[in-house]
């Protein structure tokens, strides 16, 4: 379960996201649209903290993963980070094998036996459908793989420390239609597992993918409700003026 309560949040004096509150049930996809600039993937971010890197941010409000506000003080963000995994819109595989891009996760956090590793490795490439593909080459550099493979590793390497949270920000819009359809099928898949949240700006990936979903527009969350219900019949006229493509 994820929560977001009254959220504000500023880069420096510019409001980027105002007075957001919504709920993402446990097991589902939760899919944001909306044009560019609108702050969906700044409010994707702030799940994992990701926005903390960025000099002049503020927050105000409650962000809720699993029952605690994860920008309550003595928050481990590192835990947190492995409970919430992130994959974002470019796949970006580390310099190292393929084995040893997914087991980077486990190593960094003191995981030194070997055979829980290769165990480890080997779940979360078939969770990421993609150990068939890879399992003769394990040894080979992770750059060898074509960007629809790159993404779906770099998938695997965010299940491998078992997160319950799984955020994506435009995970297919640098991959052809073939590697795009491979990772919504996944998407499909992993939801049996794991809370999924994705940013998108295919409105038919969204109507595809996802259970709920959130409009955004210029900060504000215009609009949120089952998938099926906002693209057939919204509530708000700026969302159909959206979907239908009047605007933005």
């Amino acid at each position: 379960m994820i929560q977001s309560k009254n959220i504000d949040f500023y880069y420096s004096d510019f409001h980027a996201l105002k007075g957001i509150s919504m709920e993402m049930e446990a097991h589902t996809v939760t899919a944001f649209i909306g044009p560019s600039g609108c702050g969906k993937s700044t409010f994707l971010r702030l799940f994992n903290r990701m926005n903390d890197l960025i000099p002049g941010t503020r927050l105000t409000g409650e962000c809720i993963v699993d029952g605690r506000d994860i920008y309550a003080r003595g928050v481990n963000v590192d835990e947190l980070r492995k409970q919430v995994g992130m994959v974002f819109q470019k796949p970006n595989p580390f310099p190292k094998s393929i084995f040893e891009n997914v087991a980077y996760g486990l190593r960094v956090n003191g995981v030194g036996d070997r055979k829980f590793i290769e165990q480890r490795v080997e779940e979360s490439l078939a969770g990421a459908a993609l150990w068939n593909e890879v399992k003769d080459k394990l040894k080979k550099s992770a750059f060898e793989l074509s960007g629809g493979q790159q993404q779906r590793l770099c998938i695997a390497r965010a299940l491998a420390v078992k997160p319950s949270v799984l955020l994506m920000d435009e995970p297919a819009s640098a991959l052809d239609p073939i590697s795009t359809s491979k990772i919504e099928e996944l998407i499909h898949e992993l939801k049996k597992d794991y809370t999924i949240v994705i940013v998108t700006h295919n409105m038919q990936q969204a109507a595809r993918v996802s259970d709920k979903t959130g409009f955004f527009m210029l900060g504000d969350l215009v609009e949120f409700s089952d998938t099926k219900k906002m693209f057939l019949n919204p509530d708000k006229e700026q969302t159909q003026n959206y979907i239908t493509g009047r605007f933005g």
